[in-house]
């Protein structure tokens, strides 16, 4: 069935994702308190609180950074209503800064939903009209003109950008560093230091990342065997592609599709 779930985090300490992930669902990204590094799709971002982005499904993203509190709303697109659906679409990868008022505003309804008693009776009444107001909110924030925003983008290198355009169209091909190195023609120390820098991980492990994005994009919208999928994806075999499917994820790439066709 459709879901909606409702997180809030606090950090005292500096505190990194530990990898680039992606999910089959919208993600709400609200900054109340800090700052973090955002690497989203193809670029990096410094974000301030408070600050919102929608993250849409199957994209990648991860933070890092020093102490925070966030909130976080993942909901299913079945989940939404037409409006709710606009909305959400209008504010994907879009850095919005609410006013005072309006922070005050969103945190109050997320803070009561994410307390919410999961074992109350009409528990999921009462989610999805506090997820209406929410968006009610959001919607609000987005119709504001001349807004600042608290986000300012760090310039990825083009070397960089050609080599994750290139992943993105030829994951499914076996690549190397030194095919890397070889094809646009610069140092392997140099791939693996810009993308260090600005990734966080080595040029491999970021194409080990679009493999499993596109994969778990596969593995929900498409009736694809788990086999038919790793080949597409370019993973050597099934068992290898399960092997780091569940490493990664916590489950088998089965149970991942069997969980996301119960949620819709």
């Amino acid at each position: 069935m459709a879901f909606i779930e409702f997180e809030k985090s606090v950090r005292k300490n500096d505190w990194s994702m530990q990898d680039l992930h992606s999910h089959p669902h919208y993600e709400v990204y609200f900054l109340t308190k800090g700052s973090r590094s955002f690497f989203l799709s193809d670029a990096l971002y410094k974000v301030t609180a408070p600050i919102v982005i929608v993250i849409p499904p199957h994209v990648m993203h991860k933070t890092e950074g020093g102490p925070f509190e966030r909130y976080n709303v993942n909901v299913s697109s079945d989940y939404l209503d037409p409006f709710q659906k606009e909305t959400l679409e209008k504010g994907v990868l879009r850095f919005l800064q609410p006013t005072a008022t309006e922070t005050e505003t969103l945190t109050s309804i997320l803070e009561e939903a994410e307390g919410l008693n999961k074992r109350e009776k009409y528990v999921e009444y009462q989610q999805k009209a506090l997820f209406g107001y929410a968006v009610l909110s959001l919607n609000r924030i987005q119709n504001a003109t001349l807004r600042p925003t608290a986000a300012t983008q760090s310039r990825i290198p083009p070397l960089m950008l050609k080599v994750i355009e290139h992943f993105n169209v030829h994951f499914a091909e076996k690549q190397t560093l030194n095919d890397l190195s070889n094809r646009f023609f610069v140092s392997k120390a140099a791939l693996i230091y810009n993308f260090k820098k600005y990734a966080n991980c080595s040029p491999i492990d970021f194409l080990l990342n679009v493999r499993l994005t596109k994969a778990k994009e596969m593995l929900v919208n498409s009736r694809k065997s788990v086999g038919e999928i790793s080949e597409l994806c370019g993973f050597s075999s099934a068992n290898y592609f399960g092997l780091i499917f569940k490493q990664k994820e916590g489950i088998s790439p089965l149970q991942y599709r069997k969980n996301q066709r119960s949620k819709s």
